[in-house]
């Protein structure tokens, strides 16, 4: 089932597909394998490589981000998306990424802000606000920042009701969970029209943040 922050972020990642050209870098991708509504813009671009930590994704570059077997400025674009929250040692992860990455080049990047802890939950360990985020990238060597919060109030609501849905234990509340997440679901679009009259509380309440760097 969709959340309203996997819906932001399909926009945003269909908003700015046009950056995405020449050698791309998808940092945690996985082959074949589409981002809920979002699909890799292959016909745009020179390659399209995968780095993840798995084997079993059969990734181009199986290894840490901190540490990419690649030439400097080797990828126009890097592509990272929901994985920097799982990083031990973030800053060392963005200086890869702004060695590797061409002179004039995008990287486009996301992160969770008022968001459960999810996926590997061993190992989600961050959350950081707008103000941090721009000053690690400054210190990296990033100078064109452009950090966009996603959703606002009702966004950050309804993800919290469907994840926390999620988690009954027994099969009668299993089902009645089950129930109120496909509600949850239709209703999703209503959620995100009314986070348009709640704009203005995106810079403090957010899912999280789209960031555009260029270098």
């Amino acid at each position: 089932m969709s959340t309203c922050r996997r819906e932001l972020l399909d926009r945003e990642l269909n908003h700015f597909s046009p950056l995405m050209r020449g050698n791309v870098l998808d940092i945690g991708g996985r082959k074949n394998s589409r981002r809920g509504g979002f699909g890799a813009p292959l016909h745009q671009v020179n390659s399209w490589q995968y780095l993840n930590i798995n084997p079993d994704t059969n990734p181009d570059y199986c290894c840490d981000a901190s540490a990419i077997p690649c030439e400097n400025q080797s990828f126009e674009t890097i592509v990272m998306t929901e994985v920097l929250e799982y990083l031990e040692k973030p800053e060392l992860v963005l200086k890869e990424i702004y060695r590797i990455l061409s002179s004039n080049g995008y990287a486009l990047i996301s992160i969770p802000f008022l968001n459960p802890i999810h996926g590997d939950y061993q190992f989600d360990r961050q959350r950081w606000t707008s103000i941090k985020l721009e000053e690690m990238f400054r210190q990296v060597g990033f100078s064109t920042i452009n950090i966009r919060p996603m959703g606002a109030f009702f966004s950050v609501l309804h993800d919290l009701i469907h994840v926390s849905s999620g988690y009954a234990t027994s099969l009668s509340k299993k089902k009645y969970m089950r129930f109120i997440q496909k509600c949850l679901h239709l209703c999703t679009p209503i959620f995100l029209k009314l986070d348009q009259k709640a704009n203005s509380t995106k810079y403090f309440v957010n899912t999280g943040y789209f960031i555009v760097l260029k270098k």
